[in-house]
């Protein structure tokens, strides 16, 4: 959720970034025409609703890359993914494409600041602002990926590059946080307890509450999720909404969502109200790829100007970090646009049950 509203924060929330024809909400624009309001909105448009446009539009987005690289590698002529396909290209040629891609649409630390130091002329702005969401949306898919599957050496893996970005964006509890994890089971614990703590905090940052494959959840999520019900669903209403009800109810919380699993099994209602077939997604990815194409969202346009320059949030972290200032940095705008914010997420009702959350 704190990754999700990080890529909210430095992608959407502020205003000028909402205007250029290939910006976030832009895009998510072509697929979502009728949620652009509640995504620019403050309180922003919520975890589901984030999460869904990061994977659609990185998706299409990615498809879009293997579109240029064939076309530019392979065969000029080449104007869609299908006529690739048609051409039946070998494994080989496809691990050779995939190494491509990622040298020329993932950033490293240095590609961002050497480009955006050469002259305007020479720049594309736009493209600057390209490879910045791919590499944070290849983030945000390959923490979400470890945490899903329970793979804590990956996931701790991503930590460090998670909480630079949480610098740059405002999240400052969030970076400081997932630095003093680091920092305390890899280095601070006393040799003698070292391995035996390490491995006791690591085996239980995530948990698996209905044991299926890929429904890994984080520990905090959880305690969040008892405390929905605890404090809203199953606290009582009017006189009975006091501290000793709550108390008295909590341990029964996960009977009374038992008994209300069995209603709705008798009645033939179960889990009709909460999740639904995954969508076909295919009519989406080709009007958002066509919409790529049309406005060169992955090409290099040298000279081409855009309306804003996304911050990079994680070289701004570094920074911070660097310099020891562990927080806000003085007066400048740019670099305060996300005072006031909330840093806490908050899970919602409508964000579903255990095993719905992905």
């Amino acid at each position: 959720m704190a990754c999700a509203d990080a890529i909210w924060r430095i992608f959407i929330f502020p205003k000028g970034s909402r205007n250029d024809e290939n910006s976030l909400l832009q895009l998510l624009g072509v697929i979502r025409p009728k949620e652009t309001r509640k995504f620019s909105s403050l309180g922003g448009p919520g975890f589901r609703r984030m999460h869904e446009v990061i994977q659609h539009v990185g998706t299409a987005s990615r498809l879009d890359c293997w579109r240029l690289e064939a076309r530019d590698t392979i065969d000029s002529l080449i104007a869609s993914l299908d006529d690739f396909a048609k051409l039946e290209p070998s494994w080989e040629t496809l691990v050779r494409m995939a190494k491509s891609l990622c040298i020329k649409y993932v950033p490293g630390q240095d590609t961002l600041p050497d480009l955006r130091r050469m002259a305007d002329k020479s720049r594309d702005k736009v493209h600057e602002n390209t490879l910045l969401q791919h590499q944070i949306f290849l983030l945000y898919e390959e923490i979400t990926h470890a945490m899903n599957y329970g793979d804590i050496g990956r996931l701790e893996h991503a930590f460090p590059a998670w909480s630079m970005i949480f610098a740059g964006c405002g999240k400052h509890k969030y970076s400081a946080e997932l630095m003093r994890y680091l920092t305390d089971v890899h280095f601070r614990y006393p040799p003698g307890l070292k391995y035996g703590v390490r491995k006791a905090v690591r085996y239980n940052i995530l948990i698996n509450p209905t044991g299926k494959e890929g429904h890994w959840r984080g520990i905090d999520w959880l305690v969040e999720h008892n405390n929905l019900y605890m404090k809203q669903i199953y606290s009582g209403k009017f006189s009975n909404h006091q501290i000793d009800h709550i108390i008295n109810e909590s341990p029964l919380i996960e009977v009374y969502k038992n008994n209300r699993r069995q209603l709705e099994k008798m009645f033939c209602l179960a889990r009709k109200g909460t999740k639904h077939a995954s969508p076909d997604m295919t009519s989406t990815y080709k009007k958002l790829s066509a919409y790529m194409a049309e406005k060169k969202t992955n090409e290099r346009v040298p000279s081409r100007s855009a309306k804003y320059v996304v911050t990079n949030a994680m070289e701004k972290g570094m920074e911070m970090v660097r310099e020891r200032r562990g927080g806000r940095t003085g007066g400048d705008p740019v670099k305060d646009q996300w005072d006031g914010l909330p840093e806490e997420t908050e899970i919602g009702e409508d964000d579903g049950d255990l095993e719905d959350l992905v």
